[in-house]
């Protein structure tokens, strides 16, 4: 009745966890209450086909760092023999074993061998080791015996049967459970990146068009002022400020593009009202012509916890729904509502229409595989995927019918942990020794037009400038002329810009450094803090950013002379 209730304790105790650090601790505390000194368990790697110790306790010492790994396919020694046999080999006299020194030792044909620091740990006792088989009888790790009660041999039958034999049974499985969770969490780690990836991929396709209609429109600004401009230089003077503005519109609208593709973070946040404002921004050309009057209510709301480029598929999908669910009705009845709300600990974004309502049949499988209202090639899974992906970050996405009509969609989302404030970095000492409009800039970048045009900006504002458009270039300039300050593009070819700041530092430059970057996840980054980098620009910037950088670093020239 005591060995029942021992086993019905353990299968209990094992059924009820995935842990692989219960299941061992569990495991291996009732085997030594069973009577054996020493225990060792490992797990097995069926591609490599090594044993990594997961645990090894002998005499009460906990000894699982001193064990190395072991293969199961040699059979110089008593686990490689357990394992080509599908058995427990009971070793009754250690000291008949070959005591092997190193790893490419030769062991005597017809004799086995052990690795001396086991044999030494187990101080010559009489040991057992072999297999943990899982459900489907494939070998899934390892379980080594020793010390049984003292220095007795272990009896065969107890490895065959009984108590001990059930306990290695439940184990094996136990095991073969953990490993399956694991590579199932793998596989869905790989999923979850895919669906980002593929989300990333898809919210991009959706907006180019828009984006597109509104680009177009703002070149078409800035050249045909620029048309106007080359008539005379009054018309230049009158039509830059258009030119200057189209331009500040379209970096604007690229960089909300660009937020949709940055890559995944490992700690996600995605800030609500920006996204939302960002879609709004970019789908208005298709809402203006749709007469779909759009009533927004942002409030500032805390970042919550998911992976932005999905938060922003899932607003889409629901602002393009919503839009299509309008098509039938009067253009001046035509309106979406977005509104955000923080409810004390979630964030809470509802999508409502004026349209037709949900269905009452199609409500309740709403977010189902396969169910959708529309017509043609829908196959009715964006609703279901954006649920089951919400639902990995703690969030929801539940629909209803308004009571005056239209549906409604609410998206919950948790938020996300405050973290500590960043220190401010230190504003720049003013310097004496260089007034700033006589210091020396040197401005490298591949783009012969960029470089000229910061020369020209930086000269008319009184900076002596060189420039350079490639890394060897720059190299050789930097190492023979003395500057105060470096503009370097990050993007450059053959040798990126970080490496070309690298270089320069390493020849002796310290002067001040400021990084130039189309890229919109550029950030300081330990690789510019690296190469003490002073400070980041981002492309496209007007000459007064420029200046402003500069003048940070060096000083606004009020001691120029």
């Amino acid at each position: 009745m005591g060995s029942f209730d021992l086993l019905a304790g353990l299968t209990a105790r094992l059924a009820s966890t995935a842990r692989l650090d219960e299941i061992v601790d569990t495991v291996v505390s009732e085997i030594i209450a069973l009577g054996f000194g020493g225990v060792w368990l490992a797990v097995l790697d069926e591609d490599t086909g090594m044993l990594s110790t997961l645990k090894e306790v002998i005499e009460g010492v906990d000894t699982t760092d001193e064990m190395p790994e072991l293969s199961i396919h040699d059979l110089r020694f008593p686990i490689g023999v357990a394992f080509r046999d599908h058995r427990m080999v009971n070793i009754t006299d250690p000291d008949a074993l070959h005591i092997v020194d190193s790893d490419d030792a030769v062991v005597p044909a017809g004799q086995l061998g052990l690795h001396r620091a086991v044999y030494d740990r187990m101080r010559g006792h009489p040991f057992a080791c072999g297999p943990l088989f899982g459900s489907r009888g494939d070998p899934v790790g390892a379980l080594g015996l020793a010390s049984y009660r003292g220095r007795q041999p272990i009896p065969d039958d107890m490895l065959d049967q009984g108590t001990l034999r059930t306990f290695m049974d439940h184990l094996g499985i136990a095991l073969e459970r953990v490993a399956r969770v694991e590579k199932l969490n793998a596989s869905l780690a790989k999923a979850q990146a895919a669906i980002v990836k593929d989300a990333r991929i898809k919210a991009v396709g959706e907006l180019a068009a828009a984006v597109a209609h509104d680009l177009n429109n703002l070149s078409g600004v800035a050249l045909l002022a620029a048309s106007v401009g080359k008539r005379s230089s009054a018309d230049a003077f009158d039509m830059l400020p258009r030119i200057e503005r189209a331009n500040l519109a379209i970096r604007d609208l690229v960089a909300r593009l660009q937020r949709i593709a940055r890559p995944p973070s490992s700690e996600p946040e995605a800030d609500l009202q920006q996204i939302v404002e960002d879609i709004l921004i970019m789908v208005k050309p298709m809402l203006r012509e749709q007469s779909i009057e759009v009533d927004v209510k942002l409030p500032p709301v805390p970042v919550v916890r998911c992976e932005p480029v999905l938060v922003h598929q899932v607003v889409l999908n629901l602002v393009i729904n919503a839009s299509d669910a309008l098509a039938e009705k009067p253009a001046d009845r035509r309106q979406i509502r977005i509104t955000l709300r923080d409810d004390h600990g979630v964030v809470r974004l509802t999508v409502a229409d004026s349209g037709p309502g949900i269905a009452s049949a199609v409500l309740s499988q709403l977010f189902q595989p396969f169910v959708t209202t529309k017509q043609g090639s829908h196959l009715g899974l964006g609703l279901a995927a954006s649920r089951a992906a919400l639902e990995n970050f703690g969030g929801q996405i539940e629909a209803r019918n308004a009571p005056a009509g239209g549906a409604v969609f609410e998206v919950t989302l948790v938020t996300a942990p405050r973290r500590a404030p960043e220190e401010p970095r230190p504003i720049p000492a003013r310097p004496t020794a260089v007034p700033a409009r006589r210091a020396k800039i040197f401005a490298i970048d591949d783009d012969v037009d960029v470089v000229e045009i910061i020369r020209v900006n930086l000269e008319l504002a009184g900076y002596i400038v060189s420039t350079a458009t490639g890394s060897a270039q720059a190299i050789a300039i930097a190492s023979a002329e003395v500057f105060d300050l470096v503009l370097c593009d990050i993007g450059m070819p053959k040798q990126n810009g970080i490496d070309v700041c690298r270089s320069l530092r390493d020849a002796g430059y310290r002067g001040k450094l400021v990084l130039m970057t189309g890229w919109d996840h550029f950030g300081l980054s330990d690789d510019q803090r690296a190469v003490a980098c002073d400070a980041m620009l981002k492309k496209p910037f007007v000459g007064s950013e420029l200046l402003q950088v500069i003048e940070s670093l060096l000083g606004d020239g009020d001691d120029a002379t």
